[in-house]
C-alpha cells in the first residue's frame, strides 16, 4: 500500500487525517474520551513482540496494569503508526509494511507527543473512512530501521499493541475541514517491547557448531 505523510496540518483536505498524539483531553462525557498511554522497555530477554497488557493507573483511561521495564524515551525509540480498513489488513501492514507516520518519544515519559496535535495523512482513504489502528515501536540501536519489520530483521528491540477494538473516522474533508480522529475509545493500551532473542532452533544450530569446533580440535591436539 503506497502511503502519503504530511505532518501538521494538511492541503489535501480529500485526504485522510488522523491525530495520532499520545494525549487527548476528554471533551464530554459523551463525546471524544480522554486518552493518554505509556509504552514500557522490555524487563528481561523475551521474544518480542510483545503485546499490549492494558494500561496502568496513570494512564487515560486508567487501569490496573503493571509493567517491570521503564518508560521509553527520547530519540532512541520510534513509534510507528499503522492504519488500515480491516484487522486484519493493519496486522499484515504491521508484519510486512511501512508505518503511515513515526515519531520519536517525549523525555523519560513513554510518550512521544502530549500537545494533542501530531497528524498524519494517509493518501490511500478519503476523510470519514473509519479504520482500524496499531503502534508498534522499536529501538535504533542498528541505525534508525524504518518499520517495526526491520527493526525486527536487524535484531532491535520491538513491540506492538494490539490492533484496535474498535474505528476511528480521517477526518481532514470539507470547508472548513472536518476534525481528524484520534486514538482515544478505541482500545490502543500501553504495551511492552520485547528483547531479540535467538529461536530454539537458531540455538540449537549454534550448539551443534560449537560441538563441531570442539571436536575437530581434540583430533588435532
Amino acid at each position: 500500500m503506497t502511503i502519503g505523510l504530511l505532518a501538521g496540518a494538511t492541503a489535501g483536505y480529500s485526504q485522510g487525517t488522523l491525530n495520532w498524539s499520545d494525549y487527548v483531553s476528554a471533551i464530554s462525557s459523551t463525546h471524544t474520551p480522554a486518552f493518554s498511554i505509556t509504552i514500557f522497555g522490555p524487563a528481561t530477554p523475551t521474544a518480542a513482540p510483545v503485546n499490549n497488557l492494558g494500561n496502568t493507573s496513570g494512564d487515560l483511561p486508567p487501569g490496573t496494569a503493571t509493567y517491570a521495564g521503564t518508560p521509553l524515551s527520547g530519540t532512541g525509540y520510534t513509534i510507528g503508526l499503522y492504519l488500515d480498513t480491516t484487522k486484519a489488513a493493519v496486522a499484515t501492514d504491521v508484519t510486512s509494511g511501512t508505518p503511515i507516520a513515526t515519531s520519536s518519544f517525549a523525555a523519560g515519559s513513554g510518550g512521544w507527543d502530549f500537545t494533542g496535535s501530531l497528524k498524519a495523512t494517509d493518501a490511500s482513504y478519503a476523510s470519514g473512512t473509519a479504520v482500524f489502528v496499531e503502534l508498534a515501536a522499536w529501538s535504533d540501536a542498528t541505525g534508525s530501521p524504518t518499520s517495526y519489520a526491520a527493526a525486527l530483521l536487524a535484531g532491535d528491540n520491538a513491540g506492538t499493541s494490539l490492533v484496535s477494538s474498535g474505528t476511528t473516522v480521517l477526518g481532514g474533508g470539507g470547508s472548513p475541514p472536518a476534525t481528524p480522529g484520534t486514538l482515544a475509545g478505541i482500545g490502543i493500551t500501553d504495551f511492552t517491547i520485547g528483547t531479540a532473542v535467538p529461536e530454539p532452533s537458531t540455538i540449537a544450530l549454534g550448539i551443534m557448531g560449537a560441538s563441531a569446533f570442539l571436536m575437530r580440535l581434540r583430533r588435532k591436539q
